[in-house]
């Protein structure tokens, strides 16, 4: 696999975070968002890179250390931009329904809570590089197979040969 390459879905899963953590921040949309984020989120880029020719053939094996990378880089961005604004959100509105903020808030007061809190997001980032390293090997699978019968369709078109009289 190409190390260059891995380089660059990684900071575009960074870029794509960052953005995520900002959308999140509504409170109906975030928790959707997180939600298909959390699962699909290697899959989407998958498919926007083959679409656009930066990815050519890949296998299952290549898919799910994709997928883990985007998962585990996404999150990690993710987490920068949300948890700070969720918790200056908190404390200058101080919203009763926002309970992220009030949980980061609290996560904020001692050291070894705010320890407790970084643990957390690793354990969440490593999670979620799990999930979409199986949800990016599902996707490389699928073009496997799709590619695969592509090639026997133009293989079985060219074979036949007419005669029109």
């Amino acid at each position: 696999m190409n190390l260059l390459l891995l380089k660059q879905i990684g900071l575009f899963s960074v870029l794509i975070g960052l953005g995520m953590g900002l959308v999140s921040l509504i409170p109906f949309i975030g928790t959707v968002l997180f939600i298909l984020y959390f699962l699909l989120l290697s899959a989407v880029i998958i498919v926007y890179l083959k679409k656009i020719n930066v990815l050519g053939k890949i296998t299952v094996k290549e898919g799910g250390v994709i997928g883990a990378v985007i998962g585990f880089c996404s999150i990690l961005a993710f987490s920068v931009v949300f948890i700070p604004l969720s918790a200056i959100i908190q404390f200058v509105f101080k919203f009763k329904d926002f309970w992220v903020g009030i949980i980061i808030n609290a996560s904020f007061t001692s050291v070894l809570t705010f320890v407790l809190l970084i643990f957390l997001i690793i354990f969440l980032a490593l999670l979620c590089a799990l999930m979409n390293g199986f949800s990016g090997a599902v996707t490389a699978y699928i073009y496997e197979v799709l590619e695969e019968y592509q090639a026997r369709q133009d293989n079985s078109f060219e074979s036949n040969d007419f005669e029109i009289k």
